[in-house]
């Protein structure tokens, strides 16, 4: 009898014990971790228990944004030849296995000064370099050439952002610090040192050099986008995950972890969040917090609201001391962003936001697909749409009007249109939309259908827009082919985006069809606006190559315009363009198709300077006349 008591009573402590011990484990397993005040590890530390996770996104180009510059990251030919523009020559060179700067003057070539490559910035399309300085030690200096991976060659900063003829040297220059390291970066801390020395000064009236006079300690715990930017930083993560009996049970619970944030698991907005806070340029939510921003960085964590810390920059949006329409040039006369790092603005835009299981992540892979967009083959096609929209996509031709398998039935070349700029390049804007044509080119925004129809005219486009959905014909339109009004008379973006359309969807309209576009290219190689004149160059050269074997005066004129460099001494640019004119003058092009009509073509493809004049002088209204970084 005794036995059976002494065996029970033990039975029952080790089951209370048991007990106990269990519902602390579940309790430890459920409590939260205030992201906030949490320390950041490492992708390191992520690896034991993350091996395909962390592989997938050791592929990615969010690992390597920024990098310390060595002979495995330096994308960039350090081949000492002289790279002259905007007054300066700049040789960078590499010996003994670190890369430098040579910096000479552009007319005496007498050398003025050398710096070091310390990181690196990009590594997908465009690679950008840094430095410091004996005087400002711990700022990191963003310097005047960036190299064109794609491209391969150098360009000065000057010709990557749309900005005219009229910049200094350095203009583009930036502190690393102060800017960049808030994205391209994980567990930052800017450390700026002089903040308050900086605001006092300003505020007994003197003038503020923020680029010569801000000083910076910065700290990261990993350079480039690693696993904590997306999932909250996880010290306290990577201690309780130690515990197998936590880990079991959130298995088989069926529970997320509490501990560590999964963006498809948590909210819609707090999901949009995750990717908005670097996709979404943004101000402090108040200017209190542009302290902290500077000293200890941004105070938003994964798993929050970003509106809560922050304020999305839209067109209308305002900052103290600065114009009202500080952020308009930014947008889209609408409010549909045509920059990039906008497409949370976008999307928040977007109607398709209003169904809360849309997020980036609804299109989107950060661990899948191909590191190019991060984005599964079957999502770059109309799949992607059909969890809402499975009729059209079932009879895309129904909807369109165009063929099933054409791009005019690829949703994201309607819906979804190039019209974005960045990194040199147009991408897709984020903002999902229906095209309306009577409404984008009253307002000078660009009309989906205008990427493919290059050769039409705005009544062309309003009257299929009203034969295929009912759309409003406008009492009033040029008559003119619409991408050729673009070309010359709009606004540095509309510009530089119609002749970057010139260059693509060819199956939509053959390279022969193209040709009426060659005298209107040639002149936009005139363009005062950098980045306009090399999109400009690269659509003339991509018709040029198309046609030759057809048409063999152009290897003439595409051998000048080989020749051609976007950037090069105006000097330089002008011979290249006589040669290209006395083409031209001397070229009997009278056996070319037809010109469409409204191509603003005399007899012989010569231009009709009557009309084209009148639409350039459009683009040189004050109103036109912007600046755009990026």
């Amino acid at each position: 009898m005794v036995k059976k008591i002494i065996y029970w009573s033990l039975f029952l402590v080790l089951s209370v014990n048991l007990y106990w011990f269990w519902q602390a484990q579940v309790k430890a397993a459920q409590q939260p971790v205030d992201f906030s005040h949490e320390t950041y590890v490492g992708s390191e530390s992520c690896v034991d228990c993350h091996k395909d996770r962390h592989r997938s996104w050791s592929k990615t180009y969010h690992r390597t944004m920024t990098q310390e510059a060595t002979a495995e990251t330096v994308a960039g030919d350090f081949n000492g030849e002289p790279q002259t523009y905007w007054g300066y020559t700049i040789r960078p060179v590499k010996r003994n296995g670190r890369f430098y700067f040579a910096y000479y003057d552009g007319n005496n070539d007498a050398f003025l000064n050398e710096v070091e490559i310390l990181r690196t910035v990009g590594s997908r399309r465009y690679q950008q370099y840094l430095t410091q300085t004996p005087y400002t030690e711990g700022n990191f200096y963003r310097l005047e050439l960036l190299w064109h991976i794609e491209d391969q060659r150098w360009i000065h900063l000057n010709g990557a952002f749309l900005d005219s003829d009229q910049q200094s040297f350095s203009q583009h220059n930036a502190i690393w610090n102060q800017n960049c390291i808030f994205c391209h970066n994980t567990g930052i801390s800017p450390g700026m040192t002089n903040y308050d020395q900086l605001t006092t000064l300003s505020q007994s009236g003197h003038q503020i050099d923020v680029f010569n006079d801000s000083r910076f300690q910065s700290e990261v715990k990993e350079l480039g986008i690693s696993c904590e930017s997306c999932h909250a930083p996880a010290k306290t993560h990577t201690e309780v995950s130690l515990n197998p009996i936590r880990k079991y049970y959130l298995h088989f619970a069926d529970q997320t972890d509490p501990s560590i944030v999964h963006p498809q698991e948590i909210g819609q907005q707090e999901s949009l969040s995750v990717c908005g806070q670097c996709h979404g340029q943004r101000t402090p939510k108040d200017l209190s917090l542009a302290r902290t921003w500077m000293e200890s960085g941004p105070t938003f964590r994964p798993g929050d609201d970003l509106e809560g810390h922050v304020n999305p920059v839209y067109r209308h949006s305002q900052v103290a001391g600065q114009p009202e329409d500080v952020f308009a040039a930014r947008f889209w006369a609408d409010g549909t962003p045509r920059l990039t790092a906008y497409e949370y603005q976008g999307i928040m835009q977007s109607a398709c936001q209003q169904d809360s299981s849309f997020t980036c992540m609804s299109c989107h892979d950060m661990h899948g697909g191909d590191p190019k967009g991060m984005i599964e083959p079957e999502m770059r096609t109309n799949q992607a749409c059909v969890s809402c929209h499975q009729d059209y996509v079932a009879s895309p031709a129904e909807h369109t009007g165009h063929a099933a398998e054409s791009t005019g039935s690829l949703c994201y070349d309607c819906h979804m249109p190039k019209m974005t700029y960045g990194i040199m390049t147009f991408h897709r804007n984020h903002r999902i939309e229906s095209p309306v044509s009577h409404q984008e080119m009253a307002i000078e925004k660009p009309n989906a259908c205008v990427a493919c129809h290059l050769d039409q005219t705005d009544q062309w486009l309003f009257e299929q827009s009203h034969e295929l959905w009912q759309q409003p014909i406008p009492a009033t339109s040029r008559g003119q082919v619409q991408s050729l009004v673009e070309l010359h008379s709009g606004d540095p973006v509309q510009r530089a985006l119609a002749a970057y359309q010139m260059a693509h969807q060819m199956n939509a309209l053959p390279a022969q069809q193209r040709l009426f576009l060659i005298p209107h290219l040639l002149l936009a190689l005139e363009d005062s606006y950098p980045a306009i004149r090399r999109f400009a160059h690269k659509a003339l050269m991509v018709i040029l190559q198309a046609n030759e074997d057809r048409y063999p005066e152009l290897i003439q004129l595409k051998t000048i315009a080989e020749k051609f460099d976007f950037i090069a001494d105006q000097n330089q640019r002008a011979q290249l363009l006589g040669q290209m004119k006395q083409w031209q003058a001397l070229t009997d092009l009278r056996h070319w198709p037809t010109a469409p009509e409204g191509s603003m073509l005399l007899v012989g493809h010569r231009i009709d300077f009557a009309q084209v004049d009148a639409l350039r002088a459009e683009a040189l209204r004050s109103d036109k006349v912007i600046h755009i970084g990026e």
